[in-house]
């Protein structure tokens, strides 16, 4: 679904997309549909038309997807006009499209919708096999009104403005073909109404600072993108984008039933201060990097006593994973951050009414590298579908069939922890090294360190490594935890002999404490040179 969204906002930004030596419109034209081709999507014209210096085709037809979901174009006119060795596109003012798939329930369903591009135009120059599309979209607006499932219509009135874009797309043909891409855009405004059945309503509306968007991608000739990603890898397909968003502001209220059968309504609001995301993926690995800077939310609803709110000063995260199945290690990265997180005092209140804990910002930090061997591609959908034909029969089929009698549940889901248990992992992790754990909360801080690898013949549920780890304020939070009853007065001496028992005191007279865990080859594990297993 990533991909399909991706490509499709290319393929939009592209025909709502100017090039440098001499081309003429039948080249021009001709690239947009080796580009579109070149994604998966099958392109199809009506009519052709040549008058002096411009071309101009209609009724043209653009499609992507499947047999389980497609999305197609029906863009009424595109005029070529060329110019001193340039080419001048511009599109028809308004355009219509089609999604169409099935739901959860199997039950096929069909959304239509239109694309305004008012005032648009395009300028290409270059050369046939070297174009640079230079763009400039005064307003695009998307809206759908209805959709469409089974033998019922419903109003599905949702909106999506964009003003002031202008950019450039460079295509480079060959094999592979090559392109690279930037935009810029002014306000972005979303609203919508959605309403499946009578009392049950959800209503929204916002608006985003503008964005910027770059990005490249390497498609060898011949690949088939949405059928089958992995095989477009391995041929060579590359991509890498990143996405810069400015200030954010959304809200919504809704309205419907709660699981007893009660009406309930809410509403909400978030209001961030911007966001970036970049991705990357090739036969080399798959990247992801997000970052967000300081926002706030707010929930409130019938069937709660008060608003849930929270806000942050900035968050982040990081992943990075091999995707191809080899039989040697390879790296990864797993990395999160989230600091200045502050709760609302009516949440505080819930409980520690008398405000004895500290309400000070609480922050996570989290740094994990290692490698791992990876047992298929990540992205083979073919020997992921042969797992799930050899594999056994679920149990829940069997539970149904024999009746619905009340252990029937507690069957399924047992059935189903086995089922996923037995389902074989793309990875194997072989070694994982802890470069950072840092909590700050309630007033204690907790810092760990350290590594843990596979021991020779085996896993990492018994690894062999060690980890060190450091508290300060912990001794602090019991005695508040018991205080406030939190900690039953009963469990505190317990509590305290597991903390000596994994922790021992780094200088007397603080509230500093420290930890060491070694694990090691027999499987033992010595807390602090003493032996716990």
């Amino acid at each position: 679904m990533k991909l399909r969204l991706t490509s499709s906002a290319l393929a939009l930004a592209a025909m709502t997309a100017p090039a440098f030596a001499d081309v003429t419109s039948e080249q021009v034209w001709q690239s947009w549909v080796d580009y579109y081709q070149s994604l998966g999507y099958t392109v199809t014209e009506g009519k052709r038309d040549k008058a002096g210096q411009t071309l101009t085709l209609s009724d043209i037809a653009i499609k992507s997807g499947g047999a389980d979901s497609q999305v197609a174009f029906e863009i009424p006119q595109v005029a070529l006009t060329e110019d001193g060795g340039k080419v001048t596109t511009v599109f028809a003012d308004s355009m219509t499209g089609t999604a169409t798939g099935s739901n959860a329930e199997g039950e096929a369903y069909e959304v239509p919708f239109t694309v305004a591009l008012p005032g648009n135009s395009m300028v290409t120059s270059g050369a046939p096999g070297d174009m640079t599309h230079e763009f400039d979209y005064p307003t695009i607006d998307l809206a759908l009104t209805t959709m469409k499932s089974g033998d019922t219509e419903t109003p599905l009135p949702i909106r999506l403005g964009v003003a002031d874009s202008t950019g450039s797309f460079h295509t480079v043909a060959g094999s592979p073909a090559k392109y690279d891409y930037a935009m810029k855009s002014g306000k972005i405004t979303f609203s919508g109404d959605v309403s499946e059945k009578e009392g049950e309503s959800l209503r929204f509306d916002g608006s985003m600072d503008g964005t910027e968007i770059s990005g490249d991608m390497t498609v060898p000739v011949g690949s088939k993108l949405e059928e089958d990603m992995n095989a477009a890898l391995k041929a060579g397909l590359a991509m890498n984008g990143v996405l810069k968003a400015g200030a954010l502001v959304a809200s919504f209220d809704f309205a419907g039933q709660s699981d007893e059968g009660e009406p309930q309504t809410g509403s909400g609001k978030y209001d961030g201060k911007g966001f970036d995301l970049s991705y990357g993926v090739s036969q080399d690995g798959m990247s992801y990097q997000a970052g967000s800077d300081a926002g706030s939310f707010q929930l409130t609803s019938s069937d709660m006593p008060f608003p849930v709110n929270y806000a942050i000063e900035s968050g982040s995260f990081d992943m990075q994973m091999p995707v191809m199945r080899s039989d040697a290690a390879q790296p990864f990265k797993l990395a999160y951050s989230l600091t200045g997180l502050t709760l609302g005092d009516a949440i505080w209140n819930l409980f520690d009414a008398q405000g004895q804990l500290p309400r000070d910002p609480a922050s996570l930090d989290l740094d994990l590298t290692g490698t791992t061997k990876v047992t298929r591609d990540l992205f083979d959908q073919t020997a992921s579908a042969a797992e799930d034909a050899t594999a056994p029969a679920d149990a829940t089929d069997d539970a149904t069939a024999e009746g619905m009698d009340e252990a029937a549940p507690a069957d399924d889901a047992e059935a189903a922890a086995e089922a996923d248990a037995a389902e074989p992992q793309p990875f194997e992790p072989v070694d994982v090294t802890i470069n950072q754990f840092a909590l700050n909360a309630l007033g204690a801080k907790v810092n760990a360190q350290g590594a843990l690898k596979a021991p020779e013949g085996g896993d990492m549920t018994a690894p062999v490594g060690q980890i060190e780890a450091q508290y300060e304020g912990v001794n602090g939070l019991v005695d508040k935890l018991g205080a406030m009853g939190l900690i039953p007065q009963d469990q505190i001496m317990g509590v305290r002999m597991m903390l000596a028992m994994f922790a021992k005191p780094v200088t007397e007279g603080e509230d500093k404490l420290a930890t060491q865990l070694e694990f090691k080859e027999d499987g033992s594990i010595f807390a602090n040179g003493q032996q716990i297993k």
